[in-house]
């Protein structure tokens, strides 16, 4: 196509009058002014290479930017020296291409031009899809901030892989990329491999855009290439040609939009109950016996974790008394199984399948999306996945109550508190318990050890603070069922472990409800509230998916206050969350009569200010609590099934 210079001004004076309206700057970022407050720490010369011409964001020096609209598209007069270089440029161009490499500084993913900004503009003009530069990275000091942290697991992904278009949004999803493809520091990709992986990004750019991928707030390419990869896998989108990943893309168009709204997840916090069904279509349509799968993480007699869920599974056994049948398969963590453990249930006739670990969440997408007759719920909290639903349970509200039994017996005002990894859930259970001691003891300090975290020695730790009250892991085993040292228990002046409370998982009723709804069709309204949001059933005393046993060894009075709080809790009459909350380092919520909202809660980053300890980064976590933080492909604080 030809261009003209009035045509290249056309569509800078538009851009310009577009972002005036707006609001916004008009013209081009300038490097030297973003920079002056962060501050940049070292150069790193990277030499001549192809940039995404989409990511070159501005100029390094303010000179003479005002040139330029925002989009790099001139301003200046026709009959100015700087129209007749531009135009000169653009006859070089289309001659012979522009070949001679500009010169930027490359800052947080975008590029600065120093030199050859009518080049960078001439190739804009021409829709060109890369330009050569050299390239010169400006390395921020490090920071808290998300955008700087992902930033950095960038620069440590590029020491393996270098290429330069792929920017992902969240922590993590650098090495949840490198898990997908298999590259590593120890098997980094061959010439080829990159240029593979090149040529795979852009077929799924080109498809991803023309059906408006581009036009979706909040989504970068980076981000919508992985989440596609999470599906369909890396390996097999190599070999994808654009109409296949178009189609593809069509299948879980929802999954993108779903991104990119603000509130990604919709919690179902009641069961329903009661039939649709009238007596005369239970009579002339029999249910159907359901084929049900549960898929399981290791076996009932090694993970207590998996031995709830069975025990959950028992129960429906025994509740629908051959409406159902139910089969089991175990070790799906090992050697990648899941896949092929999921397609065999679905080859079994499996119409509902239970997957009881959130390490399973990517599989069960996987198989959701090719199996949509098959009803698939993977066990994990807050994960926006349009095609599989998720189910969890409120312990907090348990853990709440158990704080307060806590604070009330504390005589020294210490009291320990025993977490694996910082998932969201356990962490929202910690400042429910938190609160729960401060309620009755603003004295009281919780001590908290992360077991997953390196270094970790909860024994030591709470020995040398003298604390004899400690609230531990939840569940157990057939092979410890007599241990005490479970859930809340105390330390008695003889040494013996004395048990005061636990919560009590009740995934058989969890289980019953959820089938239930399907059976009388409270699945598909679900679904239509929901609007087309991911659904993540999220039940607490309520629902009767949680309960708290409180010991005999508990003193009477603290033992009614605790069941008084525990029925305010299931009425609603009260929430863990109330009131004026201080985390460690802000004020959270500053009304005296407020609820912390849901939204905040299942994002919850931070803890109260009478808890002694810290959320541990994932790069100080043991492997298996750093590969279980990774699940998802994020580094953030992640919600999921308990592990214990």
């Amino acid at each position: 196509m030809e261009y003209s210079y009035s045509d290249a001004r056309r569509l800078g004076e538009r851009c310009y009058r577009e972002k005036v309206l707006a609001g916004e700057y008009p013209y081009l970022q300038v490097l030297e002014e973003i920079t002056r407050h962060s501050g940049v720490i070292s150069e790193q010369h990277l030499g001549i290479q192809e940039i995404p011409i989409d990511l070159i964001a501005g100029t390094y020096a303010a000179g003479r930017h005002t040139a330029f609209a925002a989009n790099f598209m001139p301003l200046m007069n026709d009959g100015t020296e700087f129209a007749a270089k531009y135009r000169a440029l653009m006859q070089a161009h289309e001659k012979e291409g522009i070949h001679d490499p500009v010169k930027v500084y490359e800052y947080l993913h975008r590029y600065y031009a120093v030199e050859g900004n009518k080049r960078i503009s001439v190739l804009k003009l021409f829709g060109a899809v890369s330009a050569p530069a050299d390239v010169t990275r400006l390395i921020p000091a490090r920071s808290e901030d998300p955008e700087i942290r992902v930033y950095f697991e960038f620069l440590q992904f590029y020491k393996v892989v270098p290429v330069n278009y792929l920017i992902f949004s969240e922590p993590g999803d650098y090495e949840a990329f490198l898990k997908l493809t298999g590259f590593s520091a120890e098997n980094p990709p061959e010439e080829t491999d990159l240029l593979d992986l090149h040529a795979s990004f852009m077929r799924f750019k080109s498809a991803y855009e023309s059906l408006g991928g581009d036009k979706l707030p909040k989504l970068t390419d980076g981000d919508a290439y992985l989440l596609y990869l999470n599906i369909y896998g890396y390996r097999e989108t190599l070999d994808s040609v654009p109409e296949e990943i178009r189609k593809n893309l069509e299948k879980i168009w929802d999954e993108f939009e779903l991104h990119t709204k603000q509130r990604t997840v919709e919690l179902v916090m009641t069961a329903e109950s009661g039939s649709k069904k009238s007596l005369l279509e239970r009579i002339f349509s029999p249910e159907k016996e359901l084929q049900i799968a549960f898929i399981y993480e290791k076996t009932p007699e090694t993970l207590s974790w998996t031995y709830s869920h069975e025990l959950g599974r028992a129960h429906i056994d025994e509740h629908f008394k051959g409406r159902i049948q139910t089969k089991t398969y175990e070790n799906a963590d090992e050697d990648g199984r899941i896949d092929d453990i999921l397609e065999e249930a679905v080859s079994d006739g499996a119409d509902i399948i239970f997957a009881t670990s959130a390490k399973f969440l990517s599989a069960c997408l996987k198989a959701a999306v090719r199996f949509p007759e098959v009803k698939i719920l993977c066990c994990a909290l807050n994960f926006a996945h349009r095609y599989i639903r998720t189910y969890y349970a409120r312990t907090y509200e348990a853990k709440f109550v158990s704080g307060v039994i806590a604070g009330a017996m504390a005589d020294n005002n210490k009291i320990g508190y025993l977490a694996d990894c910082p998932f969201n859930a356990n962490i929202i259970n910690l400042n429910a318990f938190a609160n729960g001691v401060k309620m009755v003891n603003p004295r009281a300090s919780i001590h908290v050890v992360w077991t997953d975290e390196i270094g970790a020695d909860p024994e030591k730790t709470f020995w040398n603070e003298g604390i004899s009250i400690i609230s531990g892991r939840e569940l157990i085993t057939p092979v410890n069922e007599y241990a005490r040292d479970f859930g809340l228990y105390r330390y008695t002046d003889s040494h013996e472990v004395e048990s005061l409370a636990m919560t009590l998982w009740n995934w058989g009723v969890i289980y019953q409800k959820i089938i239930e709804s399907i059976q009388d069709g409270n699945w598909e309204d679900v679904d239509k509230k929901a609007n087309r949001r991911a659904l993540n059933y999220f039940w607490g005393f309520n629902s009767e998916a949680i309960e708290l046993i409180i010991n005999k060894s508990v003193p009477d009075g603290v033992a009614r206050l605790a069941r008084f709080l525990a029925s305010s809790i299931k009425s609603g009459a009260m929430t863990p969350f109330y009131g004026i909350l201080r985390s460690q380092e802000a004020v959270i919520s500053s009304e005296v009569k407020g609820t912390l909202p849901m939204k905040d809660l299942t994002e919850m980053n931070w803890l109260l200010d009478n808890i002694v300890g810290h959320i541990p980064a994932i790069e100080d976590l043991r492997p298996e609590g750093r590969a279980l933080m990774m699940v998802q492909g994020t580094g953030k604080t992640i919600p999921q099934g308990g592990r214990e």
